[in-house]
């Protein structure tokens, strides 16, 4: 398969729903012991725009892609399960992403500072209006 994507949904149903969209696709891919679904850089901007969007979309409507430093994680989840923020977690690559709907601003959001070095979080420019 030559140099590879990687993704998964960590929620286990939406994961399933994505092997489906996969096989159905007849896109070449494997899934490994961790349920990680690698795919080829040939067929990434398919994967990614049609079939992970296609799940995100009906996760929620109006989405956006929030990432972090990975010394962040735990204060955003904790901010997000504290404020009633739904959110759904994603591996893009090894990298955890965070699936919120579209009408949160995380920029805005005020974490209790833990650590005395601190970084700014970005935000991946996925977003969807659906």
């Amino acid at each position: 398969m030559g140099k590879t994507c990687s993704f998964k949904f960590l929620d286990n149903h939406l994961n399933r729903e994505l092997a489906g969209l996969l096989k159905k696709s007849a896109i070449n891919h494997s899934i490994d012991k961790d349920g990680v679904v690698h795919y080829s850089r040939d067929d990434e901007e398919f994967v990614e725009n049609d079939l992970i969007c296609s799940i995100r979309d009906k996760v929620f409507p109006s989405w956006q892609l929030w990432t972090c430093p990975p010394d962040w994680t735990a204060r955003y989840k904790e901010y997000m399960s504290r404020h009633g923020i739904p959110f759904r977690e994603e591996l893009s690559n090894g990298e955890l992403w965070f699936l919120i709907p579209r009408k949160h601003r995380p920029h805005s959001w005020k974490l209790e500072e833990t650590t005395s070095a601190t970084r700014s979080p970005k935000s991946a420019s996925l977003t969807s209006d659906a």
